[in-house]
């Protein structure tokens, strides 16, 4: 609305849909507060009136002033009675000539009349609340002074300036009652179209609200439905509020009701033992979102035919506020059962290749102690050699797909382990024509299994000597920063790119220069030293050396102290 809404209402302009929601209230508040048809219809019922007993009742004729007074108040009541209709949106501040115009109208009836109907001026109550309550100040205030000028009329109809003292304290007396029931009425109009608009501005945010959270409810079950894993929402009481498709396929191969309170309590859901309950109570699923974040645990379903299932749990709060748990679990039957067969077969390779080839070795052993030909020991020799690198090869396929590696906490003197290695594979440093130097600066002990740090050493310094040309030298430094020992071993190579060693420890990667080369190996050292040292929180970096070639880096555990070890 162009002019009670911009000027008096100043709050309500509609800049965001909340407040535009507020200002449309307002505008059919003000427009109702501006249309009232009875309020003009019962004050040209009270002019007629006052009309009629003044031509009968009265000592002369009612003049043309008085009629002209009735024409603004009929032409108001006529132009209300169109407003009724129509209802008109905008540009409504011209609706304020209509109680303008009757308050004009009262005091040219009011000359006419007064002395047959007394209080006739008592009528400009009628507009100046109906401005106060629908319109803008500055109308009101014109109202005032026209309401307050009316013990004035008498003087002005007759042609005169008031000049007495009773006619201008007369004045100050309507202006006064004029202004206080005007502004009244605009204060409490005001007050009322405020609250009036606040409330439904409320009731429309909060539809909109309901219709967001509808919205949002249909996209979660349309995105929890897209998905293969299954969706599980539960309650802070353990009862599930939704599942998908996928989560009730799962809970009826698992004999599961998820309509129960809770619907996962029961027998029929078991760790990755397959025999210990995993929610064994109902307060299992709270105490589940109470615990935090849960990432990638086993659980098996059903009592017979059990199904795997890899599952994640997430809490879900709303400003500190526990609204429930998050559940999703994926079908893993597949892979557990692809993994077990894994085993078994790895299990098998380690019988029927190990076994025999500790037998070849040990019998090749034996006879190099005899006394045989020069020709006779050459080939013991390179039978043994290809043994040796057989077994190697198995030792490092078996180590590549087993589970995990297990870590053996012992205090380890880093120099004798690194030791150790340097005189294990001086033969490979010999054939190679490659120098190995070792320095240690100190590094004193380390919490790491000397044999698991000794396979550590011995894959990098393997690779090292096969990388390095014959003649170069390959250091290896040992040294303690802070509380953590160090190990470096630094080649003379080709080097290796960014690419290279981000990819070296990956299982069966080997660089070009090793296949150009035909060096020996199927690209698993590394990765075998990787999986030893993530078993042992040991830190492996590859960097750029000064030489040209790589420079090994690693950061052992410092030795856990007899005090530790105890508590």
């Amino acid at each position: 609305m162009d002019g009670p809404v911009q000027r008096g209402e100043r709050g309500l302009q509609p800049t965001d849909p909340g407040v535009r929601a507020e200002s449309a209230s307002a505008e059919r508040i003000l427009l109702s507060l501006q249309i009232q048809p009875w309020t003009q219809f019962a004050l040209l019922a009270a002019t007629v009136g006052v009309m009629v007993t003044a031509q009968i009742y009265g000592d002369s004729a009612l003049t043309p002033a008085a009629f002209a007074g009735f024409g603004f108040i009929l032409a108001g009541a006529i132009a209300i009675g169109i407003l009724a209709r129509s209802r008109p949106r905008t540009h409504t501040a011209w609706i304020a000539l209509v109680p303008l115009a009757a308050l004009v109208g009262i005091p040219l009836i009011r000359n006419e009349a007064v002395d047959v109907v007394d209080g006739i001026g008592f009528m400009m109550v009628f507009p100046l609340v109906w401005l106060g309550a629908a319109f803008s100040l500055p109308a009101v205030v014109v109202g005032i002074v026209l309401a307050g000028a009316i013990p004035l009329m008498p003087a002005i109809g007759a042609g005169r300036v008031p000049d007495s003292a009773p006619e201008w304290i007369a004045f100050g007396v309507f202006l006064t009652f004029a202004a206080l029931i005007a502004l009244s009425a605009f204060g409490t109009g005001h007050q009322l179209r405020r609250e009036v608009a606040n409330r439904e501005a409320a009731l429309a945010s909060s539809e909109a609200a309901a219709e967001a959270r509808e919205r949002l409810s249909a996209i979660l079950q349309a995105v929890s439905e897209a998905t293969e894993d299954a969706v599980l929402v539960f309650g802070p009481d353990g009862s599930v509020l939704t599942a998908n498709d996928a989560a009730r396929r799962l809970a009826r191969l698992a004999g599961i009701d998820l309509t129960g309170e809770p619907a996962l309590a029961g027998r029929k859901i078991y760790s990755a033992d397959r025999r210990t309950p995993l929610f064994p109570s109902p307060q299992t699923v709270t105490a589940l979102a109470r615990s935090g974040e849960v990432r990638g645990r086993i659980a098996w379903l059903g009592d017979t035919d059990q199904v795997a299932v890899s599952y994640s749990a997430r809490p879900i709060f709303r400003g500190g506020e526990p609204l429930g748990t998050v559940l999703i679990a994926h079908d893993v039957t597949d892979l557990v059962e692809a993994i077990e067969v894994r085993d078994r077969f790895l299990d098998a390779v380690n019988h029927e290749l190990r076994t025999p080839l500790t037998v070849l070795m040990g019998e090749t052993e034996l006879a190099q102690t005899e006394e045989v030909s020069p020709r006779v020991a050459a080939r013991l020799e390179r039978v043994d050699s290809a043994a040796q690198r057989l077994f190697t090869t198995v030792e490092h396929l078996l180590s590549a797909y087993r589970h995990s590696v297990r870590a053996l906490s012992h205090t380890t003197s880093v120099a004798l382990a690194v030791g150790d290695v340097i005189e294990r594979q001086s033969g490979l440093a010999q054939e190679s024509g490659v120098s190995v130097v070792f320095t240690d600066h100190g590094a004193e002990t380390t919490s790491v299994d000397a044999r698991s740090l000794g396979g550590i050493v011995e894959e990098l310094l393997r690779n090292a000597v096969l990388c390095s040309p014959r003649g170069a030298t390959v250091s290896v430094e040992t040294r303690r920063e802070g509380d953590c020992p160090t190990i470096e071993l630094t080649d003379s190579g080709v080097g290796m790119s960014d690419t290279e060693r981000r990819r070296a420890f990956d299982r069966f990667y080997r660089t070009d220069f090793a296949r150009q080369q035909a060096l020996p190996g199927v690209g698993l050292g590394l990765s075998i030293a990787r999986n030893l040292a993530d078993a042992n929180g040991v830190s492996i970096e590859l960097e750029p050396a000064s030489t040209g070639g790589t420079c090994a880096r690693l950061t052992l555990p410092p030795a856990i102290s007899p005090v530790d070890a105890t508590a």
